[in-house]
């Protein structure tokens, strides 16, 4: 995993908290949020990290812009690694990697006006050369006007409040953006806005992203590769085009199976895969594959041995036994036959 436009490479990545509760026999007491995960991203690249709500993708990414200290692992950015930076040397790194919130309304302070929002992180880093004129510049990359200046956040709409976001996390001029469901909050008419934006921002100044959703369709129009995350793990990754068409992964193909397809008279609006059961507790993680509970393929193997995550073919890693096992057929009609 290494490249000479490699901007960031996170290896090994954990991030455990402590639990307090009651645990049941053979449990840990530990909530593995992130367990074990390795990513890259290049240069000029967007990161897809797709996954249900509790997988722990928001803890890796505030662990990846170091909000959260790393359990164990390693940050690798520009050569460095933050998970072992503290203080100044952090501070100037921190620079360079910005975040994107969920909610446009309670990420930005009710009490201050747009241009001290916007202009915080510049004061911040004692940027005050034209400050006025820097805030009306970043605005206007965004899509605001001057106008919006001397008002507070209240009086905008969702899609304008995530614009002023953005706004604040370009301010530094960073190389790197993590956008935790930036358009969730939003209507799906704006989200198609935000997305287009970010977009056009990443040809204009070159940015990379690590964009976190669990809207695969917004993951599609965004991202050049997907990684796939289950209970705290990566258990597949790939280029999106790839992945979104042979999806190898029992996960990816349920997840895949859910997205909504406009015609409903088409095959694959008819193969939904309804996994079974729930999400189990980080606390008590199933013995071997974390998914096997619920995988619809699961065989003897699978809760007695954890499969890595292997490179089954240029730059798709998959986690799974039955790649390994190619007498096990799957069921008629899935996505997995044709692959």
């Amino acid at each position: 995993m290494t490249g000479n436009h490699r901007l960031l490479e996170v290896q090994n990545l954990k991030m455990y908290f402590p639990f307090h509760g009651k645990v049941s026999p053979g449990g840990q007491r530990m909530v593995r949020a992130v367990d074990d995960v390795s990513f890259w991203i290049d240069v000029g690249e967007t990161l897809g990290l797709v996954g249900e709500s509790g997988c722990g993708k928001s803890t890796l990414a505030r662990a990846v812009t170091r909000l959260y200290r790393p359990t164990s692992g390693k940050i690798i950015f520009r050569g460095q690694n933050l998970a072992a930076l503290e203080g100044k040397p952090l501070r100037q790194a921190r620079r360079e990697i910005q975040m994107i919130f969920q909610d446009p309304y309670s990420s930005l302070n009710p009490r201050m006006m747009v241009k001290e929002i916007v202009s915080e992180p510049l004061r911040n880093f004692h940027q005050k050369n034209n400050l006025d004129g820097r805030v009306a510049e970043l605005l206007a990359t965004v899509g605001l006007d001057q106008s919006a200046l001397y008002r507070y956040p209240h009086e905008f709409s969702g899609g304008q409040r995530q614009r002023i976001g953005i706004a604040r996390a370009l301010a530094l001029n960073p190389a790197l953006i993590v956008a935790d469901e930036p358009a969730s909050a939003l209507d799906v008419s704006i989200q198609a806005q935000i997305v287009n934006l970010l977009r056009e921002l990443q040809t204009k100044l070159g940015l990379s992203y690590l964009f976190i959703s669990h809207d695969l369709a917004l993951v599609s129009l965004l991202s050049h590769r997907v990684a796939v995350m289950y209970l705290g793990e990566i258990v597949e990754s790939g280029p999106t085009r790839d992945l979104f068409t042979r999806p190898w992964h029992p996960y990816t193909e349920a997840l895949l199976s859910a997205v909504p397809v406009p015609d409903p008279r088409a095959e694959r609006a008819k193969s939904r895969i309804v996994l079974r059961g729930d999400v189990p507790n980080p606390v008590n993680k199933p013995s071997g594959c974390p998914f096997h509970p619920r995988c619809p393929y699961a065989f003897e193997r699978c809760p007695l041995e954890k499969p890595p995550l292997r490179e089954y073919s240029p730059d798709r890693w998959v986690s799974c036994h039955l790649l390994e096992e190619p007498g096990r057929q799957p069921r008629p009609g899935s996505q997995r036959a044709s692959a």
